[in-house]
């Protein structure tokens, strides 16, 4: 059985959102759905691995791309016109993706 992640990147100019308690969610492939409701992991960038904060994972649900709306677009604190074309760049074959809800740990930010 594979253990629960304890870790999670971000690209960096979007981990403020994340430590600031305005992005609640990301949206991921499969080969990143693997986090467990429950579980607490830290937050890092992507780009130096620089610890950021926690999240607590609170849901991961499955979603189709065409699915992807206003609500999960405030959620990301993205513009649903920039989102998708966003999660296109970095998943340009999917059609199958994973909403991970999170909440921020306070006092966790660095």
């Amino acid at each position: 059985m594979q253990t629960a992640p304890t870790k999670i990147t971000f690209f960096e100019w979007l981990t403020p959102l994340v430590a600031s308690g305005k992005k609640v969610i990301t949206i991921r492939d499969e080969s990143e759905s693997h986090y467990v409701p429950g579980t607490r992991v830290d937050v890092h960038t992507l780009e130096q691995d620089t610890y950021v904060c926690q999240i607590d994972i609170l849901a991961v649900e499955k979603i189709g791309f065409d699915d992807i709306n206003e609500e999960h677009a405030a959620q990301e604190f993205i513009p649903l016109e920039e989102l998708k074309p966003l999660i296109r760049e970095i998943y340009p074959n999917d059609e199958d993706f994973y909403v991970i809800s999170y909440s921020l740990v306070e006092g966790s930010a660095k």
